[in-house]
């Protein structure tokens, strides 16, 4: 799927221990492919791990993370990294998550991010 925002995650590392959870970051960048200013409007952007969206990942972005100056990209611009702390609320046991952004903008068609795989060990 493909729009006017291209929507990049951010996770690292993508492996790591459960002691270690704590130093996983997940984050976004969006960039504006279009030949106009656009809102991105990544307040609608839902993570996806295993396929289920993470509540986690909602608060964070809901909580007025997304720094100011964000509603209007120009064209060909990309935001710069915003990130957040969440490995202990993502990964609650040992395994293999999948991770994906969903960005569901309205007036536009939903668009996703490469998938990116997290590895979590004992």
């Amino acid at each position: 799927m493909s729009g006017p925002i291209e929507i990049s995650l951010l996770a690292h590392p993508t492996r790591l221990t459960m002691a270690e959870r704590s130093r996983f970051r997940v984050g976004l960048t969006a960039t504006n492919r279009s030949q106009d200013s656009l809102d991105p409007q990544v307040y609608g952007a839902r993570l996806l791990v295993d396929g289920e969206p993470s509540a986690a990942f909602d608060l964070a972005i809901g909580n007025g993370a997304i720094p100011a100056g964000w509603e209007s990209l120009p064209p060909g611009e990309t935001t710069h990294d915003v990130e957040w702390p969440l490995g202990e609320a993502l990964f609650e046991q040992p395994g293999e998550y999948l991770l994906v952004l969903r960005l569901e903008a309205v007036g536009r068609d939903p668009t996703e991010s490469s998938t990116t795989t997290v590895v979590v060990t004992d």
